[in-house]
Order: C-alpha cells, then sequence, then structure tokens
C-alpha cells in the first residue's frame, strides 16, 4: 500500500491560489526549485498537470479549478485539528487572516487594522480580497475569515455583528451647475448619474424614490466600485452617490469632489462583518474580530465628531 504525502495536498493549495512556482516558495518559505519539484510530484500523483503555463503566470486546470475548493477546506481543518487548544501566544502567531470588502473598507480602515494588530501580532499578515458575485460559499468551505460589507442575508448558519452605520451622500466636481441652486428632488434628476453596481445594475433604491415622486433620473455610466465613481467625476457633470466611507480617502487621493445632501429619504446602511460558527471560539479569529470592532469604532467616532 502506498502512503500518500498529505503535505503535498498544503502546497497544492498554495499553489492554486497563488498561481506562481516563486510567490508559492516564498509563501511556504522554500526555495524555487524545491517548490518545483514538489508540483511535479503532485503532477505525477493526480495525473494532471494541475497548473499550465499563461504568458507569465500559471492558471489552473480544469481538475484544479474543481479540486480547489475541496483541497482548502481538507487543509484548513487538519490546520484547525492540529492547532493545540489553550491560550494563544499572540507574539509568535503566524496566521494569514484573509478579509473580504470593498475598495471603500480597506481604504478607511486597512492600515489602522493592521497597526492595532500588529502591535499585539507582529507576525500576522493581512490579505484583503475583494467582493465578489454570487460566492456566497467563501465563508463556509474556509476561503475567508471575515466578510465585511452592507449588511445582508447569508444564511442561517453565518454569524453576524454590526460594525457601524453608515449614509450615502452625492458627489460631483467643483463648479458643477447643480451646485449653484438649492439641490431638489427635480434639480437632482436633471443631471446624467453614475451607478456603482458589480453586477451592473443601472437602477437600484434611488430610483424607486424618485418614482414615488413622479421622477426619474438617467443613469448614463456603470461602474463596479464607488472608487472608480469617484475618478469619472472631474471633466463631467455626471452625479455619483458614496458612502461616507469611501470620501475619508479622497484627499489623499488628490481628487477636488464636491458634497451635497441627497434630496431624498435614503435608507441607513449597516455595515457588518460576518464569520462561519466553526471559528465562533478561535482566539485568533475571535482577536480579528474584536479588533476590526475596536478599529472601525474609534475611527468611525473620530470621523463624525
Amino acid at each position: 500500500m502506498v502512503v500518500p504525502d498529505l503535505n503535498l495536498l498544503i502546497v497544492l493549495d498554495v499553489l492554486i491560489e497563488e498561481g506562481s512556482v516563486t510567490r508559492a516558495a516564498e509563501r511556504m518559505g522554500m526555495s524555487a526549485p524545491s517548490m518545483s519539484r514538489a508540483l511535479a510530484r503532485i503532477r505525477h500523483t493526480m495525473g494532471d498537470p494541475i497548473l499550465v503555463r499563461a504568458g507569465r503566470n500559471l492558471v489552473p486546470t480544469p481538475r484544479a479549478l474543481a479540486l480547489r475548493d475541496q483541497v482548502h477546506t481538507l487543509v484548513e481543518g487538519a490546520s484547525a485539528l492540529l492547532r493545540p487548544e489553550g491560550p494563544v501566544s499572540f507574539a509568535t502567531l503566524e496566521r494569514r487572516f484573509t478579509i473580504r470588502t470593498n475598495e471603500g473598507f480597506t481604504g478607511a480602515f486597512a492600515a489602522r487594522l493592521l497597526a492595532r494588530i500588529t502591535e499585539k501580532a507582529p507576525k500576522v499578515v493581512l490579505r484583503f480580497a475583494p467582493e465578489g458575485d454570487g460566492d456566497d460559499d467563501a465563508l463556509r468551505e474556509g476561503r475567508i475569515d471575515l466578510d465585511i460589507g452592507a449588511l445582508r442575508a447569508m444564511g442561517p448558519e453565518v454569524r453576524v455583528q454590526t460594525i457601524f452605520r453608515d449614509h450615502h451622500v452625492g458627489i460631483v466636481r467643483p463648479g458643477h451647475p447643480i451646485l449653484s441652486e438649492p439641490i431638489t428632488p427635480e434639480s437632482f434628476a436633471r443631471f446624467d448619474h453614475i451607478s456603482v453596481s458589480r453586477r451592473g445594475r443601472a437602477e437600484g433604491p434611488i430610483d424607486r424614490a424618485l418614482a414615488e415622486l413622479g421622477l426619474a433620473r438617467r443613469t448614463a455610466l456603470i461602474v463596479p466600485s464607488f472608487l472608480s465613481a469617484m475618478f469619472a467625476l472631474p471633466g463631467s457633470d455626471l452625479v455619483a452617490m458614496v458612502p461616507t466611507l469611501t470620501l475619508s480617502g479622497i484627499p489623499d487621493l488628490g481628487l477636488a469632489l464636491s458634497t451635497f445632501d441627497i434630496p431624498l429619504p435614503m435608507e441607513t446602511v449597516v455595515v457588518a462583518q460576518a464569520w462561519h460558527p466553526r471559528l465562533n471560539h478561535d482566539a485568533a479569529n475571535r482577536f480579528l474580530r474584536e479588533t476590526v470592532r475596536e478599529v472601525c469604532a474609534g475611527q468611525w467616532h473620530q470621523r463624525i465628531s
């Protein structure tokens, strides 16, 4: 009976995620030739190339893609099983936390969150992953540690905690004609708008609020992120709506933009962090969640005080 080398699962997990022998080797503290030999062993064992060359990068084969989530879940489960119980030594903790969120949250909180975490756990690495469409199994399958964003239904087993509340404001270039008079629903709807939607949607709550007044706006541009919307405003008469959280990074971007209160009733945005219950009692993940909550509360208080 041939005993499989289960260490190859860890190597396979990292190779598929990094898509690079060099980066995978650096992440695991191996030399690039050693990682290449490990990949060759994986290919021989599985009877599949696993990763194939595409330009300067390696891309997973269909079989690797089919096995990716299963491999990652197995590796995470084994790591949790072998992790010693009891008090965690944060000074020596080596952990990479993956947080899925949007660029607004990353820009506002990432640096301060990392600084706070490394005060206690200097070897921890934070990885911010972008929000994706229809990937609601990432928490369940262990591909992310936290999901941070607008509160939404994520399944009955997922734990959710509110970390702050936000609201949208209008944003335009300085000198925009909408600023020349008091802004009303009519003047607000008169100009072309930018819709921010990862799914490419042109309509949303703002359109329903306008429709109740017998008004409609024209959405001339649809972009996937609030940052894209802000960069599209200079040199145009477009109007965009962004959360005030996103505005915190404008001074550092060098963008000259003007804001105004939206002349329509808009719901407050509840921002929450979510995690899988298997991590509920994991001391390191609990430390991450508590730090996120503290940093968000502290920075939010500074911005509104």
